[in-house]
């Protein structure tokens, strides 16, 4: 991997994790999160306008992209009915670079070197044991844990097409604004199916909407450029270390207390970053 590509994948881990930690600090974390996407698509439509739209191969991979986002949503919500958190959120991210990388290489013929293999398969470790970390001393529902892994495997899909798009269309900022603006519609027809009022939380957090929605677009766009510019699987398994920068965040700025396992977990993520580099 290029040592571009690989800070570019880590600058979108960065930034990942500062706009979601940022967001678990409103009155609202969940109105907090979907204002955030909302406006990422909101600023994204005047630089569309400018840049111009991706080309046919590279829609076609973006409506594929959006049917799996759409499935990924939802299986999480239902993740989330069943099972804390703190233990479905570690098992979707974990399950996703896996994913990534076998799809990848059987359908795609994604090629990984064994340190490739060995970076993927450390940070995909740590986060499961982040979930392990959560679970000690309480039950969870086995059909939780099933759907939490269905979930990271159609986000490997969505994964997977938004690395297939940006590549066939050539131009990282035509494709990663158009997405930014598919996926604020979809969540906004998501929620006002369900009956929020869209136009009322917009209103309501529209300054830091579009602080973190910038944070959430530059995030987006940098993932993409190391899409271009690497391979699918351990591009996609460094993202996932924004988890990781969670931690940190959690420790540092939140203050909650973070134990020994997760600071296990968090150095198994660093190694398989350190891999994946070398790779």
């Amino acid at each position: 991997m290029t040592l571009l590509a690989f800070l570019a994948g880590l600058a979108s881990a960065i930034l990942h994790a500062g706009w979601n930690a940022a967001t678990r600090q409103q009155p609202e974390p969940g109105n907090a999160f979907a204002s955030v996407v909302i406006m990422a698509g909101v600023i994204s439509v005047p630089p569309l306008l400018v840049w111009g739209f991706p080309n046919a191969q590279a829609l076609a991979w973006m409506g594929v992209g959006a049917a799996f986002n759409v499935l990924t949503m939802r299986l999480i919500m239902a993740t989330y009915r069943r099972t804390p958190f703190a233990i479905g959120y570690p098992m979707i991210r974990g399950t996703s670079p896996l994913g990534v990388a076998i799809i990848g290489f059987f359908l795609f013929h994604e090629e990984l070197s064994a340190l490739g293999v060995l970076g993927i398969a450390s940070i995909s470790s740590g986060v499961f044991l982040l979930a392990l970390s959560s679970r000690i001393g309480g039950h969870v529902d086995p059909r939780g844990l099933v759907l939490a892994v269905c979930a990271g495997l159609s986000n490997a899909c969505f994964v997977l097409a938004d690395a297939r798009g940006v590549r066939a269309s050539g131009d990282v900022l035509q494709y990663g604004f158009l997405v930014s603006i598919v996926n604020a519609i979809l969540l906004g027809l998501l929620l006002s199916a369900e009956k929020v009022d869209v136009a009322g939380l917009m209103r309501k957090s529209w300054r830091f909407a579009l602080a973190a929605g910038a944070a959430s677009t530059f995030s987006y766009f940098f993932i993409l450029y190391a899409f271009t510019h690497g391979p699918i699987g351990p591009v996609a398994a460094l993202r996932e270390t924004s988890v990781f920068f969670g931690i940190l965040l959690a420790a540092t700025v939140l203050r909650e207390p973070v134990g020994l396992l997760r600071w296990i977990a968090a150095g198994m993520a660093v190694g398989g970053t350190a891999m994946i580099r070398l790779s």
